[in-house]
């Protein structure tokens, strides 16, 4: 593909949104006119139906032939003389689109800004205000690497690896490295990437920036900025006037010119995983690839990996290629807190059957009396887990989902976290019709901040999970609030567990600390492991000393025990052999097909006959040894928003050949309407 056809080529590929059609590409004829100016990347109008209505669409590619029976039209006019995005930029979205089994057209419309398809480019609704970020001012304080840190800043400078990871323990300080490597790029004359897994770390890395090198040349890239906002900062990419850009998952598609550096700061989260819709893909990955695909210009980039517990995928690359950095000291030799576990089956045997320990209520009224602040977590929604009829034993699903719906008390609903949907003010059971039988089972957030407001009613409680959040920018309000001290204790899901640097807490509370441990997925004790340390992590980042309470009902978790620790070497040693045995990642790399219809029969019916395909074709190969094809068996979550699902697991040994045969494979596959087929590669789940 070239950039500029040179009068070459007879035909432009262009894309355009159509409501009725979605984002597809259509030929056009270049008119001669246009042949020595028209690039990829540039705004067209073109006329499209038997009406010739004018259009708006972007040239993508260029060709000298076009299909049979087709009659192409000319383009109409070139909008922009500069191109919105180059060759490289789609060079980097073919790869997504190939390696993540899905089309050009459907990954262009996920990286470009809604505005791109109005009519008029250039009449666009501008942001009425600034982004929003945590307050901060620039400091005028010098900042110095321990020598920890120096060191540890040295070898990353030296080391030739495109790709480094960062291991270090919470509160040992990677955010100074990586501000060392971004004022390094910016004097170096280019530019840099942040990432973090959630936005409201995405405003506090922004502020702390901002705090060490002033506003000039910050910009900020997520889902919850208008399209007018991200469109304002396209422009200001594309004009080379931001020099740090942050975001979230999404922010890895950014037209970034003259790339140096990106940082990926808790790179083992799963929310750099697109799961729905298409394309599928992993943020980790694809700066991998942007990383290859720039070693070219001006130099090339790097990119550097941070976490306190990184993806064992990373952590074992990383540790066989001599790219693995690791600090093991918090910042200023401070400690790490303190870590009790409690076992609830005691407290049940002391006859207490409540949500907190004796010892976590203690030290909770402790912690506030020393004006010191608590955060409890809960990783799970909602007031309770299930609600059951105590006089037929029926449990409330969804009848979408196949699955409980969820109890929340602030709206007296019953709701499904899968598709949405809710019965409000049940009062009888929808099978006995027995009134006043229904009890709710479990504990979600909405429970612990409602018991929490009984047992202390005198302080200070907020609420952070999705449900809480009523209003843009409400998240920052409170991570504002309880940074300020106006918050005594913060309740919430993981949403709390990462990145928040408040001196102020020097308590954590985890309830049912092995929830996360428990499902049935291959990533389960990694998950858990984060989790804990994680959020363990958030107590005594200040002077005083920290506590952490980990409450369970199976203190005999081996795992529980290294997070208490936080001893990550263990764990991975541990979780290494056990990956390795099954052929898990990183010793396979998995591709899941799941089959689904609302035939149930039909489902598994076309699930079975792939799979049998699929085995056939690799056994004529002599590959079945490297390219193993599991089930299909019924998805752990059998049935979601209406459909039965089945699950085909491909482990691939093969790196790219193995992939490449599986996706070729799965493209000539033709299915019947009533069936519907989605390819996730390396799912973070196999739920």
């Amino acid at each position: 593909m070239e950039d500029n056809p040179k009068n070459d080529y007879k035909y432009a590929l262009c894309l355009v949104d159509i409501s009725t059609l979605g984002t597809k590409t259509f030929s056009y004829l270049i008119p001669d006119d246009m042949k020595n100016i028209i690039k990829i990347g540039q705004p067209v109008t073109l006329p499209f139906g038997n009406g010739n209505r004018k259009i708006k669409g972007y040239v993508v590619g260029f060709s000298n032939y076009l299909e049979e029976g087709i009659k192409a039209k000319y383009i109409d006019e070139i909008l922009d003389t500069e191109p919105m995005f180059t060759l490289e930029y789609l060079k980097m979205l073919e790869w997504v689109a190939n390696y993540y089994f899905s089309d050009l057209p459907t990954v262009l419309k996920t990286a470009l800004p809604e505005k791109f398809f109005q009519k008029n480019l250039k009449n666009y609704r501008k942001p009425n205000k600034e982004l929003k970020v945590l307050q901060t001012e620039k400091s005028k304080d010098k900042h110095t690497l321990s020598k920890e840190q120096q060191k540890i800043y040295d070898d990353i400078k030296k080391v030739d690896a495109k790709t480094s990871l960062l291991y270090g323990i919470t509160g040992s300080g990677k955010t100074e490295i990586y501000f060392k490597l971004i004022e390094d790029t910016i004097k170096e004359g280019k530019n840099v990437l942040f990432l973090a897994p959630e936005i409201a770390l995405v405003s506090q890395l922004t502020a702390r920036t901002i705090k060490r090198f002033g506003k000039t040349s910050v910009g900020i890239w997520h889902s919850s900025i208008t399209e007018a906002e991200k469109y304002k900062v396209w422009q200001k990419l594309r004009n080379d006037e931001i020099k740090i850009l942050f975001g979230a998952r999404s922010s890895v598609f950014a037209p970034i010119k003259n790339l140096g550096l990106i940082i990926i700061d808790e790179e083992n989260d799963p929310a750099y995983k697109q799961t729905m819709p298409s394309p599928r893909y992993s943020a980790v990955e694809v700066a991998k690839k942007l990383i290859e695909l720039n070693d070219d210009i001006n130099g090339g980039a790097k990119l550097i990996l941070g976490s306190a517990t990184p993806d064992i995928k990373s952590y074992y690359e990383a540790k066989n290629s001599n790219s693995l950095f690791v600090l093991n000291k918090r910042y200023n030799n401070a400690e790490l807190p303190k870590v009790k576990i409690i076992d609830m089956r005691m407290e049940r045997g002391f006859g207490n059957n409540g949500i907190f320990s004796k010892y976590l209520i203690d030290e909770i009224h402790r912690t506030v009396k020393n004006k010191n602040q608590v955060i409890l977590l809960i990783n799970r929604r909602g007031f309770s887990s299930y609600t059951q009829c105590m006089e037929c034993s029926t449990v409330i699903e969804c009848p979408k989902c196949a699955i409980p719906l969820i109890y929340h008390s602030q709206t007296h609903s019953h709701r499904c976290h899968y598709c949405n949907y809710e019965i409000k003010n049940l009062t009888k059971c929808p099978k006995c019709e027995s009134e006043g039988t229904l009890e709710n089972f479990g504990t979600g957030t909405q429970r612990v901040e409602e018991v929490a407001a009984k047992i202390f009613p005198d302080y200070k409680i907020q609420r952070l999970d999705s449900d809480s959040l009523s209003k843009k920018n409400e998240h920052f309000e409170i991570l504002e609030n309880f940074s300020n001290g106006e918050i005594d204790i913060l309740i919430g899901t993981q949403m709390i567990a990462k990145g928040l640097d408040n001196p102020n807490v020097t308590l954590v509370g985890v309830i049912n600390a092995d929830l996360s441990f428990n499902l049935p997925d291959f990533r389960s004790s990694e998950r858990g492991f984060s989790l804990l340390c994680q959020v363990a992590g958030r107590s005594g980042r200040g002077k005083d000393e920290g506590k952490v309470i980990f409450q369970t009902f199976n203190n005999s978790n081996i795992f529980l025990d290294k997070a208490r620790e936080q001893d990550y070497e263990s764990f991975f040693e541990n979780e290494i052999e056990i990956r390795e045995a099954f052929d898990y990642p990183p010793f396979s790399k998995i591709i899941r097909i799941i089959l689904s219809s609302d035939n149930n029969f039909r489902a598994e019916k076309s699930a079975m006959e792939i799979a049998m395909r699929l085995k056939d074709w690799i056994d004529k190969q002599s590959l079945s040894e490297r390219l193993i094809v599991m089930g299909p068996a019924a998805c752990v979550l059998e049935k979601i928003r209406g459909e039965f699902r089945f699950n085909i697991i491909v482990k691939n040994k093969l790196e790219e050949k193995g992939h490449n045969i599986i996706l070729s494979f799965l493209r000539k596959i033709i299915l019947p309407n009533d069936i519907k087929m989605v390819v996730d590669v390396d799912p973070m789940d196999i739920l």
